[in-house]
């Protein structure tokens, strides 16, 4: 459950930026941090329950997950491991049209999948049933809320307020779009960007990934624990997906 944004940079680039909505009582994440996957240096928060994450970027690869597909659904556990594992596995392929080809969701909870580089942003929406692949433009502005969370007449009250923002903001920063996701919204505290339902569902982290300049950068915030962490990825020729 969670809120996503995606900026082109001028430079040759983008900025994904996620806002994890989640329960309180949930035990809380490790932050972000390197970490080898098939000789691939891959940075990203993990989620002690599943061991997966929301987000992870490689030097080339941003990948970002949100629950529910494209309406919101009834859980009907048990599934076959967490959706927080896939967006790890994409790096198990060579390349994000072999994962697209040949990775099978069966038997998992329904989710949406961003898949950014910056030549290209793919939105993949598995329902339970069919898998739907979207090829979005990488030189647009995108914004997404998961549906397990937010009804659509917020979802387009969300994407309202993202449309006026940009208006306003036309040049992409981090430091902008990091104080969209904590400010949008702040008077309607249940659907805001950094919403908070009574204390029991928050935003409980917010994570910005920079590709530009040839340099990838990912930037952490426990909202909650207020602690930060800040990890900048560097090429390798065996890098893949």
């Amino acid at each position: 459950m969670c809120t996503a944004t995606f900026l082109p940079h001028p430079a040759e680039g983008f900025i994904l930026t996620h806002s994890r909505d989640e329960k309180t009582a949930r035990p809380a994440a490790e932050p972000a941090l390197p970490h080898d996957r098939n000789g691939q240096e891959l940075v990203y928060p993990e989620d002690p329950l599943g061991g997966g994450t929301w987000i992870v970027s490689s030097v080339n690869t941003t990948v970002c997950l949100l629950n529910g597909g494209y309406k919101a659904h009834n859980p009907q556990p048990p599934y076959r491991h967490s959706r927080g594992l896939v967006p790890l596995q994409v790096f198990d392929y060579e390349t994000i049209d072999d994962f697209l080809e040949y990775y099978n969701p069966s038997g998992l909870e329904p989710f949406t999948l961003l898949l950014a580089r910056p030549d290209r942003l793919v939105e993949v929406r598995w329902t339970g049933n069919r898998l739907f692949i979207h090829e979005k433009d990488p030189n647009r502005a995108h914004i997404w809320s998961s549906v397990t969370l937010y009804t659509p007449d917020v979802i387009e009250t969300r994407d309202h307020w993202f449309r006026d923002w940009l208006s306003h903001n036309p040049s992409a920063t981090t430091e902008a779009i990091r104080f969209f996701h904590l400010h949008a919204g702040e008077s309607d505290e249940a659907n805001a960007l950094r919403m908070n339902r009574n204390n029991k569902l928050m935003t409980l982290s917010l994570t910005t990934v920079a590709h530009t300049n040839g340099q990838v950068a990912m930037q952490y915030d426990d909202l909650i624990r207020q602690q930060s962490s800040f990890h900048l990825l560097h090429s390798c020729e065996h890098a893949t997906a």
